[in-house]
């Protein structure tokens, strides 16, 4: 079922994508810090958030960096700063009390046509499982993996299981494997089952990442939100669309399944 529903316009529309939230009582991502930037510019940042969410007494979640970073790279150089730019977004997520940090997977055709694949998630594993012994645990911070490039839920999956955390579980976005996997957004969702807490809904025509509308693009959507309504296990969804009009249009398309999956819980406390 759905369980919190999360504003997460991309877009310049920083200010209406919070009065949204606000009015309509949902939840919010911070997005603006998947640009190094604004790493580097933590404290001015900070403040214009905390400035724009005064009134805000929902939940939190944020975006970390996205672009040309990986953690376990070969060369030291790329893997220092990576790290270091990791790191700055769980110093940001803990400051302002975000809930959810979220991190793309970072898997790349590479691996597989190297034979490196293996390799590759024994380092990732022993990378998250020191990042969680010294920066995680003791915290209410969950650091969600995501998929982007990924053709299969298989590799999140295995790093998943392996590390078997709280602070480390899947995002789930529908546009990236309309994209880059052959598989359906339900088919991803039965695969990675219990791992994924949270999930980044948007529409595209299937060539160009847009973060479009529910209903502007090649994806069902309406039978994924159906499907995810009437699951037994509590997932956050974030409305992660490129304009707040996106953003007003996909919440008047969610409405209905939030209305199903509370009529489904009355019919089944009832026949208790």
């Amino acid at each position: 079922m759905i369980d919190r529903v999360f504003a997460a316009p991309k877009g310049p529309e920083l200010e209406q994508g919070i009065e949204f939230a606000l009015n309509h009582r949902l939840d919010y991502e911070l997005s603006t810090f998947y640009y190094v930037e604004n790493l580097d510019q933590k404290d001015r940042e900070i403040a214009k958030y905390r400035q724009l969410l005064a009134n805000f007494t929902g939940m939190l979640s944020m975006h970390g960096p996205i672009f040309d970073t990986n953690v376990v790279s070969l060369d030291p150089e790329l893997q220092r700063i990576s790290q270091h730019r990791y790191l700055q977004a769980i110093d940001i997520a803990k400051e302002m009390g975000v809930r959810y940090l979220v991190f793309h997977s970072q898997w790349t055709p590479i691996y597989p046509s190297a034979n490196a694949t293996r390799m590759w998630l024994a380092k990732l594993t022993d990378y998250w499982e020191k990042v969680i012994a010294e920066h995680l645990e003791g915290s209410n911070l969950t650091v969600l993996i995501e998929n982007f490039l990924d053709p299969s839920p298989e590799t999140m999956l295995t790093l998943l299981n392996r590390i078997n955390s709280p602070h480390l579980k899947a995002c789930l976005d529908t546009g990236h494997i309309n994209i880059f996997s052959p598989m359906s957004p339900i088919d991803w969702l039965k695969h990675l089952g219990s791992q994924v807490v949270y999930i980044h809904a948007h529409n595209n025509g299937g060539e160009l990442d847009s973060h479009d509308a529910f209903d502007h693009g090649v994806l069902d959507m309406e039978s994924f939100l159906n499907h995810l309504a009437l699951l037994p296990q509590k997932i956050h969804l974030a409305i992660e669309t490129s304009t707040v009009k996106g953003l007003n249009r996909s919440y008047d398309i969610l409405k209905p399944y939030l209305k199903l999956q509370c009529e489904q819980y009355v019919a089944k406390s009832f026949l208790i």
